[in-house]
């Protein structure tokens, strides 16, 4: 859910899961995985290495499926469980997109699910 906390309307606030995060390996570099949902659509965010000596974490957050990404770099989880994050930008770079696609696949397959294509 993307909407104004009063800081400016790229802040989305999305409650989620107060658990460890999912930790697998898609294309052998690292990924970190937190659901959230609210009463709004179901969002789930990646926080993943773009290759095997990246210094820092690139995360996004989709909130349809994985047809769309959207990149954030800040958040604060705030005390009720939830992160008040400062979304950027919808992801349009193609190769970061293809990884997302692949590391959209490995979660579903992660929690057991049918692995549906987007």
């Amino acid at each position: 859910m993307v909407g104004s906390l009063g800081m400016d309307a790229t802040t989305a606030r999305i409650p989620v899961q107060m658990r460890n995060p999912l930790d697998f390996l898609v294309d052998g570099l690292r990924v970190l995985v937190w659901q959230g949902y609210e009463n709004g659509p179901f969002g789930v965010t990646f926080t993943w290495t773009e290759h095997e000596h990246s210094c820092g974490w690139l995360n996004h957050i989709t909130l349809d499926g994985g047809h769309s990404y959207r990149r954030f770099d800040n958040y604060l989880v705030a005390e009720e469980g939830s992160k008040n994050m400062r979304a950027e930008f919808f992801e349009d770079d193609p190769e970061k997109l293809n990884r997302l696609q692949r590391i959209w696949i490995a979660y579903q397959r992660k929690l057991g699910e049918t692995v549906l294509s987007v």
